[in-house]
């Protein structure tokens, strides 16, 4: 057992140095959307006890598998959004307008939470993902992110008039 919890650890080190080394490289790029009533359901805890209690042990296992695979797909483009955030939030700091400047500040700093907030829902995801009887759920990461969108959406409506675009798929 023990074995097992540290390959498990070295491979959620790995995952999560290759993400910030790949989040550092793409800070810049598009936004991409997210449905975030799906990624509620992936990580809904009822819905898993419903199919745990439902399906047989193997075949819950490795339906659980898929859904943190699919889930982790979700966390990596919030954490690329966030990324992408905060370039353009460091860029909207500079604003002459003060509250263009203080929202912009508010926004990389969310975002700055975001993109750690990603880094332990992957460490908890690869660790479920190597024992799937445990039950870690990032939770916290929807309510942040939905703070980040209203956010962001109080930042564009300051900006009408300047020309940064914020990324808009968020």
């Amino acid at each position: 057992m023990i074995t097992i919890l540290v390959i498990a650890l070295a491979l959620c080190a790995v995952i999560l140095l290759y993400m910030a080394v790949r989040g550092r490289r793409n800070q810049s790029g598009d936004s991409q959307p997210v449905d975030l009533d799906g990624f509620r359901t992936l990580i809904d805890r009822e819905d898993e006890l419903f199919l745990k209690a439902r399906l047989p042990r193997s075949k819950f296992f490795s339906l659980k598998r898929e859904r943190i695979l699919v889930t982790i797909k979700y966390v990596k483009r919030i954490a690329h959004n966030a990324s992408s955030v905060m370039h353009t939030g460091n860029v909207s700091r500079m604003d002459l307008a003060p509250e263009v400047a203080s929202t912009a500040a508010q926004v990389t700093e969310l975002a700055a939470w975001i993109r750690l907030y990603c880094i332990f829902a992957m460490a908890k995801l690869c660790l479920e993902y190597a024992i799937p009887s445990l039950q870690l759920t990032p939770a916290r990461l929807v309510p942040k992110y939905e703070s980040l969108c209203r956010t962001i959406s109080h930042l564009k409506e300051l900006q009408k008039q300047t020309p940064i675009p914020l990324p808009a798929a968020i």
